[in-house]
């Protein structure tokens, strides 16, 4: 059964309800952790850091960048075993980690080279603008760039942003199957997804404002509602027990009236 965005996403919290602290905890150790290993190195370049500095740190921030990742992937196993009624816990963020790491790992490098080629226009406007300076060829190339670049990081994005639940749900495939999967599922429901994607940058705002507070909540609703979309996708929502909200709608309509 295909579901619109809007059930998709009651759906999600009506599963989030009075189960919030577990997501919540997972997001936030899949957050600190790369963030506290991110400040060694941002203390050690300086005011005038130095060629071999940047490439260390350079490098450094390209590994924490896939350990996040791969925290993330973890996050989403959480929300996955919590929504089929098996036993969750904040150290399922780990998982990735231990069972199958290198399926993981080389599935977030390719994902992260997917994201850079599609934004080699925008990289290349520039690098153009900077080498020749400000002038109306430099800033129209500039702009166009980064138009098509954002197209293409779009593109990515909807195209390959379930490939790590498919990684998650299917133990057997390899990473490059699970592209190939992820790309085939995708078909027809990019738009759907670019919606949802859409519908929560109200939410990330919040987010911004709160100085990242609303994001303990916002973030685990987010990964549900993807969790959610990649369910119905695949047919399995239908076997989990949710409230039907239209039918309560019309039910509590019609005892009014």
């Amino acid at each position: 059964m295909s579901r619109s965005s809007s059930e998709l996403k009651r759906i999600s919290r009506d599963i989030l309800n009075n189960r919030y602290s577990v997501p919540m905890a997972a997001f936030l150790t899949a957050s600190l952790i790369p963030t506290l290993i991110e400040i060694p190195f941002s203390m050690t370049l300086g005011d005038y850091p130095g060629t071999p500095q940047l490439i260390i740190s350079t490098i450094a921030d390209i590994l924490i960048l896939l350990i996040a990742q791969m925290l993330e992937t973890g996050v989403m196993l959480v929300h996955m075993n919590m929504t089929r009624g098996q036993t969750y816990r904040i150290r399922d963020v780990f998982t990735p980690f231990r069972n199958g790491a290198e399926r993981f790992f080389l599935a977030a490098v390719l994902f992260d080279v997917f994201l850079v080629i599609a934004g080699i226009p925008a990289i290349a406007g520039v690098l153009y603008f900077y080498k020749t300076g400000v002038s109306g060829l430099s800033g129209a190339l500039l702009a166009a760039g980064s138009i098509l670049g954002l197209i293409f990081t779009f593109c990515v994005l909807l195209t390959y942003r379930m490939v790590f639940f498919f990684l998650l749900d299917h133990p057997h495939l390899s990473v490059r199957d699970a592209f190939r999967t992820c790309r085939k599922f995708m078909r027809g429901r990019r738009r759907k997804l670019l919606y949802i994607l859409f519908s929560f940058l109200g939410w990330g705002a919040l987010a911004i404002c709160s100085f990242g507070i609303a994001a303990l909540w916002i973030s685990p609703y987010m990964t549900q509602t993807l969790l959610t979309f990649y369910l119905d996708g695949t047919g399995e929502l239908d076997q989990i027990p949710v409230r039907d909200y239209d039918q309560e709608a019309r039910r509590f309509t019609g005892s009014i009236f």
